[in-house]
């Protein structure tokens, strides 16, 4: 199960999330970019692209002189054409993880953004990204990959979310083999889920090696496979076993 896919209402914290995962995993392998609100007191007025170098830059705003109208915003196309385009054929190249904050009607109205957002899907490293609500086309197709994991934010589970993903990131980014023999257990074992070939027996005696495993390997972190492993199978189990 290579990318992650966040959804939730707006306000519900999908951009803080992200924002938090960039901040820990800072001095790794990472690229990508925020969508964060541009505030004047307490009205949202539109909002900034951040990409994780750094820059800050205008894409949207309600007084904007052009762009194209999304809503009550108007967007600068120039920003996703060339910014947002640009952070994600590098983060293609050179990233592990790659974030991308608020794939919506705003960020997908660039025809060239929206291919390059599918190509990091296709060949590019895990990508994480946040999405909303609406019942957009592209979204649609992402959530029925068999290599996306869906992920519903909410208040009761923003801290637990934050907390697990964080492990997981950060395996992803680890250098040591022993941490990379769990992770290559653990995609092992998420592989033969969403499949809906492999019996759930012989899935719980895949899972119990890799709880052994990380006894064995990691023996300082006793609760690795509870945080982390565990609900992410479950989750899995869910999205892709249950008849709904």
């Amino acid at each position: 199960m290579k990318h992650v896919l966040i959804m939730g209402r707006p306000g519900i914290g999908k951009t803080v999330l992200l924002k938090r995962l960039a901040q820990i995993l800072r001095h790794g392998p990472i690229d990508g970019f925020l969508t964060e609100e541009c505030r004047e007191g307490a009205e949202r007025v539109g909002f900034w692209l951040s990409p994780l170098d750094g820059r800050q830059i205008l894409l949207a705003h309600r007084r904007m002189a052009e762009g194209s109208r999304i809503g009550l915003y108007r967007v600068n196309p120039s920003v996703l054409d060339e910014v947002a385009l640009g952070v994600i054929r590098r983060g293609v190249i050179r990233a592990r993880v790659l974030f991308l904050d608020e794939l919506n009607r705003m960020a997908l109205s660039s025809a060239a953004l929206t291919r390059a957002v599918q190509d990091a899907f296709d060949r590019g490293p895990t990508v994480v990204a946040t999405a909303g609500v609406a019942p957009l086309a592209f979204l649609t197709a992402l959530k029925q990959r068999r290599d996306v994991e869906l992920i519903p934010l909410s208040s009761a589970n923003r801290e637990a979310v934050a907390e697990e993903l964080t492990a997981r990131l950060r395996a992803v980014c680890a250098d040591d083999e022993a941490v990379q023999s769990v992770q290559r257990q653990a995609d092992r074992i998420c592989e033969m889920i969403v499949s809906g070939e492999v019996p759930q027996l012989d899935i719980e005696i895949q899972q119990a090696a890799l709880r052994d495993q990380i006894v064995s390997l990691l023996p300082d972190q006793p609760a690795l496979y509870q945080l982390v492993y565990e609900t992410r199978f479950r989750r899995l189990w869910q999205q892709f076993r249950t008849v709904h």
